[in-house]
Order: C-alpha cells, then sequence, then structure tokens
C-alpha cells in the first residue's frame, strides 16, 4: 500500500509541475491507477485518478489532483506512523491556504469543510461581483480563505469580465498560481479584442502578473502584440515556463541575451571549479533555459556536474540549481532528493508550476526565503507569508499587496 501512495503522489508531483496542458503529460497517472487498484482501501484514490483521466477539464484536474496529493501525504503519514490509515470523510479535504481546488461535481469526493453548501457568491450584477471579487482576493492574500473558499467568486466576475470593465481583478487573477487559469481563459476566449488587456497587463507591479502576460502576448500575432514584448520581456521574471514558449521565438531572443557575452559553450570549455560553475550558472541562466531538452550542451553541463561534484548530495545540489526541466524531471522522479531541493530549483527555474510541491514541502519559510521570493517571483500565493513580519517585502507583490492592505 505504502508504494502505491509513494508512485500516485510522484505520478501528482509530475503532471502539476510540468504542466496539465502538456501531451502525455496524465501518463504518470495511469501507471499509478494500476498500482492502486489491487487496494480495496485504496478506492475513493483510484477512482479521483480516474476521474482526471476522464476529463479534458484543466479545472477539475487541478482540484482533484491538488486533493489527492494532500491525501497521500496525510495517508503515508499514518503509514509511517505505524498505524494502517482508513480513509476517514474528510481524507481528501484540503488544509486553509496549502491547496487549491473548485469544487469537483461529483459525489465520489467528500463535501467541503462547510458540508455541501458551495461558498456563497455575491448576487449576480456588475457592483456586486467587483466589490465581492476583491473581498475575496484580499482574503486569500491575506491568509484567510483558502482558494476553495475563492474560486466561485473569481470565477463569477471572470467570466462575464469585458475589456471595458476595470482591469484589476483580471491583475489579481494572474498575479496568483492558483487563478491565474481563470484570468488566461477568459482573455483567450476574448481573441483579439482582449489584446489591448493584455499589454496593459504586461506593464503591471506585480512581477507575477508580468510574467504571465508576456506568456499571453506570444500567443498574437499582430506586430503589435510582438512590439510589447520586446518592451515588457526585459522587466518580467526570466521563468522557465516562459523561456519554454520563447524557444520558438529566435526573433525575440536578443531582447534577453546580452550581445557578445560569452556562450554556454565556451563557459564549459574554461570551467574548473565549482565556484566557476556558480559564476556560470548566473550568467547563462537565459541560455539554458532556451535550450531545447536534447541539446548537446546540456549534456555536457549534466557532465560537468559529474565531474566537479565531491559526493552524490553535492552532485544533487548543483544539479538542482541549473534552471531547465530537463532537471525537474529528473527530481521528480527522485523524491527523496526532491523533498530536499525543491526550494533551490524552483529558485533557479522560477517555475511557477511547482508551487503547489514546494507548499506542501514549505509550509513556512524563513526570513531570507521570503526574501528571495519577493525578490525573485513574489506570485500571491506567498503574499501571507510576507504579511506576517515582513513588512518591508510586501510592496515587491505589486496590486496583490495594495488590495490585501486596503482598509475596505
Amino acid at each position: 500500500m505504502q508504494q502505491a501512495l509513494e508512485e500516485l503522489q510522484r505520478a501528482i508531483q509530475h503532471v502539476l509541475a510540468l504542466g496539465l496542458g502538456r501531451a502525455g503529460g496524465l501518463e504518470p497517472l495511469r501507471d499509478a491507477l494500476r498500482a492502486l487498484q489491487p487496494h480495496d482501501a485504496l478506492a475513493p484514490l483510484a477512482d479521483g485518478v480516474q476521474a482526471v483521466l476522464d476529463t479534458d477539464d484543466a479545472r477539475v484536474q487541478l482540484d482533484v489532483l491538488t486533493r489527492l496529493h494532500y491525501a497521500c501525504g496525510r495517508l503515508l503519514t499514518r503509514l509511517h506512523a505505524d498505524a494502517l490509515p482508513t480513509l476517514s470523510a474528510d481524507a481528501l479535504h484540503e488544509p486553509t491556504r496549502r491547496v487549491a481546488a473548485v469544487v469537483l461535481p461529483s459525489s465520489r469526493f467528500p463535501p467541503t469543510r462547510e458540508g455541501n453548501q458551495a461558498p456563497s457568491v455575491p448576487p449576480v450584477g456588475r457592483g456586486n461581483l467587483q466589490e465581492g471579487v476583491l473581498e475575496s482576493f484580499a482574503r486569500l492574500f491575506r491568509g484567510e480563505a483558502s482558494l476553495l473558499e475563492t474560486l466561485p467568486a473569481v470565477y463569477a466576475h471572470l467570466q462575464a469580465w469585458q475589456p471595458d470593465q476595470p482591469l484589476l481583478p483580471m491583475q489579481l487573477a494572474l498575479a496568483h498560481y492558483g487563478t491565474a487559469h481563470i484570468a488566461i481563459e477568459r482573455l483567450r476566449a476574448l481573441g483579439t479584442d482582449g489584446l489591448q488587456a493584455v499589454i496593459q497587463l504586461a506593464g503591471s507591479k506585480s512581477p507575477a502578473v508580468r510574467l504571465r502576460a508576456c506568456e499571453l502576448l506570444l500567443e498574437y500575432d499582430a506586430p503589435k502584440a510582438s512590439a510589447a514584448l520586446r518592451s515588457a520581456l526585459p522587466k518580467a521574471p526570466r521563468a522557465l515556463p516562459l523561456m519554454q514558449k520563447l524557444r520558438a521565438r529566435p526573433d525575440l531572443h536578443e531582447v534577453l541575451l546580452k550581445d557578445g557575452a560569452p556562450t554556454l559553450e565556451q563557459w564549459l570549455s574554461a570551467l574548473g571549479d565549482r565556484r566557476q560553475y556558480h559564476q556560470m550558472l548566473q550568467q547563462t541562466e537565459v541560455q539554458i533555459m532556451l535550450l531545447p531538452p536534447n541539446a548537446p550542451a546540456l549534456d555536457a553541463l549534466l557532465q560537468k556536474v559529474r565531474t566537479l561534484a565531491f559526493n552524490e548530495y553535492e552532485s544533487w545540489r548543483m544539479l538542482a540549481r541549473v534552471p531547465h526541466e530537463r532537471i525537474t524531471q529528473t527530481l521528480l522522479a527522485h523524491p527523496e532528493w526532491l523533498r530536499s531541493q525543491c526550494y533551490e530549483h524552483f529558485l533557479a527555474t522560477l517555475d511557477y508550476r511547482l508551487i503547489p510541491i514546494l507548499r506542501s514541502i514549505h509550509p513556512q519559510f524563513w526570513r531570507e526565503q521570503v526574501r528571495q521570493i519577493a525578490q525573485n517571483l513574489p506570485d500571491a500565493a506567498f503574499l501571507p507569508d510576507a504579511l506576517r513580519g515582513h513588512p518591508d517585502l510586501v510592496k515587491r507583490f505589486g496590486e496583490p499587496a495594495e488590495v490585501a492592505q486596503s482598509p475596505n
């Protein structure tokens, strides 16, 4: 049973980290499902995995996967304590502030903490929705409400949002990894009518909003979008999801790469010690993230790590600092090292898809960690951490910080 739970946990981490929309991205869940099926006590988990495989709705998939991941953690904790688990009614509930969920439209899963009633949504009407969604965001950003409690109001407002309406709710949704997909879906549905709004979003105070707006701008063919990207990219976080999309746009690489800077191959040929290795990563992070997974330079880099590392622990530490999805996949395949190196790999990649895993490993952060996050990728998911004892870091979160601190 323990092996089946661990396999499911690894599969969920793999899927969440690499994105639900990736072709073949759900395949690890099929192996996990086969491992669960012989265990009658794990039937609710098997039903959940099957629900993910049976739907194309990313919102439902995210809901079930986050709840399954939490359930796996709880059950494994019980097993490690030598107490065989029984799936109680609350086994698939998510903890406040730690995981996201929309309510799965299926009786196979238990009700929310409040019972069968979904969180209340303000009455339909532009004024009520605007006021209600801002209050919902404020409570989420202060850590007073979970994503499960927040999403109904966000959906109700953003699904009806039009480009002539205030942009703030869109900014707040894009600022948080758990609500960004709602804003992205709406902006995509608007097509070219939403382009001007996306351009404005690329100039937001929140670095997380600027990042996701740049990703959206890459989906437009209009010259206006390319011009906006050239202006916005230098101000966006150097995050792996954005760089993966930029691989298909070599015309924009010059915006991020310095003229005359040494190439990764040149760095590797002169690399002699670990100090130079860390210098190289700082100077070539964009080059590395723009590399396709099968790039020879990436193979050479990984070979260099094996040469320079003193032992296995040092090798994993050095690998975790390489900002590329090949390293992410390697870590996901070795959960014992993922747990110890997830934070460093998140800082290296700024891959917001890792946030659910990171938060499950680190319910709290030290001040230096909050400072590093605020400096590099202040996703609003981390704003409650900044508000708790780090007031000098709050401003870095942009519009979400303003809403969270608003007296109204």
